[in-house]
C-alpha cells in the first residue's frame, strides 16, 4: 500500500510530525557580528567576535520544515505550501544595519561557525524588501495564495508601503485573519477596504478576523504630510464589518488614533462580532466601546477592554456613557457573552442580577465608581436650612453608596455560587476604590496603611499578606505602592461605614 493510499487524516499527521521533527533538527538562531569597525563600508571587521542575533521567525521555520517535503511528489509539495504559506508575518526590517557575511539558506550556517576569522562590512538592506519579495511572488505566481489564511504587517506606516500591503491583500481570496497598523484605517481607500474586508468579489472568502496594531511613531514621520491624511473609507455604505468575527484594536498613538468616531461607523455594521478586544489604547471611551458592544449583543461572546497606556499600566478615565445607557443592564442583555474583562465608568449590582448569564473562567470589571442615583439638593432661600439640608444629603449619600457596595458583593457572590452549583467555575474579581474585591472568599486586598492611621491602630482586627497587587493584578507598577493586604469584607464595610474609608458616586 502506498503511503498516498492513507486517509488524509492519517497523511497529514505523518507530515506535520515530520515537520515538527525538522523544526528541532534545523537552524533555530541567525548569526551577527560584535565590534564592528565604523570606518569606510568595506572594511574588515576588527577583532570580530561571533554572536547569536535572535531566533529565527516562526514562518520561516515552518518553511525550512517543509523544504524536503516539498520535493517527495506533488501531493507532499501542495501540503507544503499549504502547511508553509498558512500563516504569513512581513515585517519591516531595519535599514543601514550591520550584516554577517552570512549565506541566504540557514542550513549552510553550520560552514560558518568553522570560520575562524569571520568578516562584515556595514550592508544597507531595503527595508521593504521582504514586502516587496512576497508581492512579487504572489504576482508570478498567483497560485500559492490560495494557500495565506492569515497575514500579519508590522511597522509599515507610509503610503508608499501600505499601497503594497493592499496589493498583496488583493492577490489573497481566502483569507480569514488580518493584522495591519493603524495607519490603514486612515490611509486606505473604499476599494482598499472593500478588498481587506474580502468582499470586493463575488468568489473572495470574507475575512473573519481583522486586528489594527498602533504605535507612537518619531516626530519626523509622524510630521509628514503623506501620512496626516484620512481618506475616510468607513463612511462609505459599501465598506460592511457584518461578516466580522473578531475585531481587535491595540497600542497608542498620537497620530491619528482610533476614536469613538470610527467605532460608531463600524458599529453600524459590525452586528455579527463574537471576539472584542481593545487593550493599551487610551483614545477611545466606553462609549464606543459600547456601541460596538451593542450592535453584536446577541452575538458577543468575548469581550476584553483594558484602556492600558504604553507608558504603563495605569487605566486612565474610562468616559461617561449617555443617561439613558446603562452599562451593566447592556452588558447582562448580551446573551451569548462568556469571557468578561472591562473597565467602566460606574458599576452597580445590576450587572450580576441575571442568572442566565453565561460567563465563565475569570472575570474582571475595573470601575471608578457606583451606579448610585444619588440626586442634589434642592435649592433653598434659607442659607441655615440650605446647610442642614446638604449635611443630610451627604451623609445620606454615603449611606446609599455603602448599601450599593453590599448590593454589589452580595448580588456577585451569589451569581458565583449559582455557577457553582452548574459545576461551573466563575472568578469575579473588581477593582474599585485602589482595592480589589473578591466576593467569593470574602475578601479586599489593597494598601490599608492610611486607613489604620485614621482609625488610631484600631482597625483592622486582622489582615493578612496578598498575593495580588500592586504589579499584575492591580495594573500599577509598584513605584509608588508597597505590599497590599487582605482584609475580611466585614472589615472592610466597618471601616467604611465609620468614615475611614470613602468611596464615589457616579456623581461625585
Amino acid at each position: 500500500m502506498h503511503i498516498n493510499d492513507l486517509p488524509l487524516e492519517i497523511l497529514h499527521s505523518i507530515l506535520e510530525r515530520a515537520t515538527e521533527a525538522n523544526k528541532k533538527e534545523g537552524v533555530t538562531w541567525t548569526y551577527g557580528l560584535s565590534h564592528v569597525n565604523s570606518s569606510a563600508a568595506s572594511s574588515p571587521v576588527s577583532k570580530p567576535v561571533r554572536s547569536v542575533r535572535g531566533l529565527v521567525s516562526a514562518d520561516s521555520l515552518r518553511w525550512d520544515s517543509t523544504a524536503a517535503i516539498r520535493r517527495v511528489c506533488h501531493v507532499w509539495h501542495d501540503w507544503g505550501l499549504h502547511h508553509g504559506l498558512r500563516d504569513i508575518y512581513v515585517r519591516r526590517q531595519p535599514g543601514s544595519e550591520r550584516w554577517a557575511e552570512l549565506a541566504v539558506k540557514r542550513k549552510t550556517y553550520d560552514i560558518y561557525e568553522l570560520i575562524d576569522r569571520p568578516t562584515g562590512c556595514a550592508v544597507y538592506r531595503d527595508p521593504y524588501q521582504d514586502l516587496k519579495n512576497t508581492v512579487q511572488l504572489f504576482v508570478d505566481y498567483p497560485q500559492v495564495t490560495d494557500n495565506v489564511q492569515r497575514v500579519w504587517f508590522h511597522s509599515f506606516y507610509t503610503p508608499n508601503a501600505e499601497a503594497l500591503i493592499f496589493k498583496m491583500l488583493q492577490s489573497c481570496r481566502y483569507l480569514s485573519s488580518i493584522t495591519v497598523p493603524w495607519t490603514v484605517l486612515r490611509h486606505g481607500s473604499v476599494i482598499d477596504w472593500l478588498h481587506l474586508l474580502g468582499i470586493a468579489n463575488k468568489g473572495d472568502m470574507p475575512v473573519q478576523a481583522l486586528e489594527f496594531h498602533a504605535v507612537c511613531l518619531p516626530e519626523a514621520l509622524a510630521a509628514d504630510p503623506e501620512i496626516n491624511i484620512d481618506r475616510q473609507a468607513l463612511l462609505d455604505p459599501r465598506v460592511n464589518f457584518s461578516n466580522l468575527k473578531r475585531l481587535k484594536f491595540r497600542g497608542n498613538t498620537t497620530l491619528l488614533p482610533v476614536n469613538d468616531n470610527d467605532l460608531f461607523m463600524i458599529a453600524q455594521t459590525a452586528n455579527n462580532l463574537e471576539q472584542f478586544h481593545i487593550t493599551s489604547m487610551s483614545t477611545v471611551t466606553i462609549n464606543g466601546v459600547m456601541a460596538i458592544v451593542k450592535a453584536a449583543q446577541q452575538t458577543l461572546q468575548l469581550l476584553d477592554h483594558s484602556p492600558r497606556a504604553d507608558d504603563g499600566f495605569r487605566h486612565p478615565n474610562p468616559g461617561m456613557l449617555p443617561p439613558t445607557d446603562h452599562a451593566c443592564e447592556i452588558l447582562a442583555r448580551c446573551t451569548q457573552l462568556r469571557d468578561l474583562s472591562v473597565s467602566l465608568p460606574s458599576m452597580c449590582a445590576d450587572l450580576f442580577s441575571r442568572d442566565n448569564v453565561r460567563w465563565r473562567g475569570e472575570l474582571q470589571v475595573r470601575a471608578l465608581s457606583l451606579c448610585d442615583e444619588t440626586c442634589p439638593p434642592s435649592r433653598c432661600s434659607s442659607y441655615t436650612s440650605l446647610v442642614n439640608k446638604q449635611n443630610s444629603f451627604f451623609l445620606d449619600a454615603h449611606g446609599k453608596r455603602v448599601r450599593a457596595l453590599k448590593r454589589l458583593l452580595e448580588t456577585a457572590r451569589a451569581l458565583t455560587k449559582a455557577h457553582e452549583r452548574q459545576r461551573k467555575r466563575l472568578d469575579v474579581e473588581l477593582f474599585f476604590a485602589g482595592c480589589i474585591f473578591d466576593p467569593a472568599e470574602y475578601r479586599v486586598h489593597g494598601d490599608f496603611s492610611v486607613t489604620e492611621l485614621l482609625s488610631y491602630g484600631h482597625w483592622p482586627e486582622s489582615k493578612q499578606a496578598s498575593g495580588k497587587g500592586p504589579y499584575g493584578s492591580t495594573g500599577l507598577y509598584a513605584k509608588e505602592e508597597g505590599e497590599w493586604d487582605w482584609v475580611n469584607e466585614q472589615e472592610y464595610l466597618r471601616a467604611l461605614e465609620v468614615g475611614w474609608i470613602s468611596i464615589q458616586s457616579r456623581l461625585d
